[in-house]
């Protein structure tokens, strides 16, 4: 699994590993990404982009925080 391989990555380099939802069965966005029937809602992709450009701005603070303290 993708998740475990990562966990190898992260013991070198910190990281985030996350999953979005994207189950809507309103318009019919119910199967796994392994099923011939999968369709991605893409009302969620403007959510999961916010989110990980949040993850990447408190990287870069966190980062230039360390490196005016001397850290």
């Amino acid at each position: 699994m993708a998740g475990e391989d990562f966990a190898f990555y992260q013991q070198k380099i910190p990281g985030y590993y996350l999953g979005i939802g994207i189950r809507n069965e309103q318009i019919g966005s119910v199967h796994s990404v392994h099923s011939p029937y999968f369709f991605l809602d893409e009302n969620v992709l403007p959510i999961g982009s916010a989110v990980f450009a949040a993850l990447a701005e408190m990287y870069i603070q966190d980062h230039q925080n360390q490196t005016k303290s001397g850290q």
